[in-house]
């Protein structure tokens, strides 16, 4: 029985942060908005993330459609890590934008950093369309696409 047959529905992507106050002013910035930061510290929390003792502070932010979860871990507190783009299980957010350029930019004034370079796409279904990889600053990986005039 597939997932669909089960009636199943697409809630939400979820990332883990090292700090809910930078995710949150980065995202916003590109469109979200954040709902009151929550706290999970009850032994479920472990059990249910599978990380012993956890204690967390979450925020979901809404926007453009859709909603991103970030996730804090106060403790036990893990080490960053930035997978390569060609890493299996690595994952991307892709925003659809107007301007390509004008958002590279201000990413990179938001603390963002460059994964790719802009391009234009020439074969398959997205021919046409321009756009590149970036990174917010927790190191998640950001498509931005550019539709052709």
């Amino acid at each position: 029985m597939s997932l669909a047959e089960r009636t199943a529905t697409y809630d939400h992507t979820g990332f883990i942060t090292h700090s809910l106050e930078e995710s949150i002013a980065f995202w916003e910035a590109l469109g979200f908005e954040a709902q009151p930061i929550g706290t999970r510290r009850e032994p479920w929390i472990g059990r249910f993330m599978g990380v012993a003792g956890a204690d967390v502070r979450l925020v979901h932010l809404y926007g453009l459609g859709t909603h991103i979860e970030f996730i804090e871990f106060v403790s036990p507190r893990g080490e960053p890590v930035r997978p390569a783009a060609n890493q299996p299980g690595a994952a991307h957010i892709c925003l659809r934008v107007p301007d390509v350029a004008a958002l590279r930019a201000d990413i990179l004034a938001r603390g963002g950093t460059l994964q790719g370079d802009i391009a234009e796409i020439t074969e398959g279904i997205a021919k046409g369309l321009r756009g590149l990889y970036m990174r917010d600053p927790n190191g998640i990986m950001i498509e931005l696409v550019e539709m052709p005039d």
